[in-house]
């Protein structure tokens, strides 16, 4: 008999957990902000409230984690941090087993951390893509999976997932790992310049901006009204709060001004400017990885907090869009949006499931 499931996801500033019963269906669903590099007790606090808050013990039900929280600077190297959150981890949720996946050993389940961290450090993507490889009977796919800071773009075909590399390193690299996100992405990393058109302009012409930690791409999804409020976890750029003049304020610094210089439409014209930017970038990324593949790739699967720019990005490149939620089995609509932004945490309870 198949017992419940917890599927955690540990990130450097977040904490992403998700709940399958018995029957595989997603029944809780719980992302909580976790600044790691502030320290290992901030993850403990994490694992304790999602315990709480669904009034469960840890040894109800199995647990299997993937990470990526071992990049934070609290730690020197990435093996120092596996070993500090397994064992943190296990701390409090033992038996937990970790996620791991390498070219030579495949992908499984282990609760031995030692001897093996490289092939546990971040992978989490390839939890993601190793559930819907073997969830869709798909011919060649792009899984891309965009978070609140980076963005994961990865290769499916005949039910195998085809990454462009093992390593952070290879992977951006080879554009497979792009920093890139709609919550915590430093607006300054869209420059040196974007193009933009003000007010009274008649073409959009090329415009410097501030190379300041004045702003987020949370700002911008926020002004535009597309960033959900349930995953706009991260601290602001300026430490305020994230109303719609205060987002505003913080990108009119980005270009020079005081947000009471203009009106507000023309901040969210800027804000279409830097999503333009983001989307440019993007799509390049995209691009090339449909370039290096063999197979024709004819479909996006968009995940995380910022599917919805995948969305727009199939469509601007002539390929079908599917939504992840398309395969997910819950109760109601929200619980699969809301897995969908956790899906590593639903992907390695899956697979745990699948597995075990």
């Amino acid at each position: 008999m198949k017992r419940a499931v917890i599927g955690w996801d540990i990130g450097g500033a977040h904490v992403k957990a998700v709940m399958l019963d018995a029957q595989g269906e997603i029944v809780r669903v719980l992302q909580l902000a976790c600044a790691l590099w502030k320290g290992l007790p901030l993850l403990e606090d994490a694992i304790k409230h999602v315990l709480h808050d669904w009034h469960i013990e840890a040894a109800a039900c199995d647990h299997a984690v993937t990470m990526t929280g071992e990049l934070v600077d609290l730690f020197d190297n990435r093996l120092q941090g596996v070993r500090a959150i397994a064992e943190t981890v296990q701390g409090y949720l033992p038996h937990a087993e970790f996620y791991l996946a390498s070219a030579t050993q495949g992908a499984r389940f282990t609760e031995r951390v030692t001897g093996q961290e490289a092939y546990i450090a971040s992978m989490n993507w390839h939890a993601s893509a190793q559930c819907l490889a073997t969830s869709m009977a798909w011919d060649a796919m792009l899984v891309v999976d965009i978070g609140s800071t980076t963005s994961d773009i990865t290769l499916c075909d005949q039910q195998q997932v085809l990454p462009a590399g093992w390593s952070d390193a290879e992977r951006m690299a080879k554009q497979g790992l792009f920093y890139t996100g709609v919550v915590r992405t430093p607006l300054m990393a869209l420059g040196p310049c974007i193009t933009w058109s003000e007010a009274g302009q008649t073409q959009p012409e090329p415009r410097h901006i501030a190379a300041e930690y004045f702003a987020t791409t949370a700002d911008v999804y926020r002004v535009l009204g597309e960033l959900s409020p349930s995953y706009d976890l991260a601290d602001t750029a300026d430490g305020q709060g994230r109303a719609m003049v205060d987002s505003m304020r913080r990108l009119a610094r980005m270009i020079g001004h005081d947000v009471e210089d203009k009106a507000d439409d023309v901040w969210q014209s800027l804000a279409l400017a830097f999503k333009a930017t983001q989307l440019d970038y993007l799509q390049q990324a995209i691009q090339s990885a449909i370039t290096n593949t063999a197979s024709p790739v004819k479909t996006l699967v968009g995940l995380g907090a910022g599917s919805f720019l995948v969305a727009e990005l199939a469509q601007r490149l002539g390929l079908a869009y599917r939504p992840a939620t398309a395969w997910m089995p819950a109760g109601n609509v929200q619980l699969k949006q809301d897995a969908e932004v956790c899906f590593p945490a639903y992907a390695v309870a899956r697979l745990w499931q699948a597995w075990h």
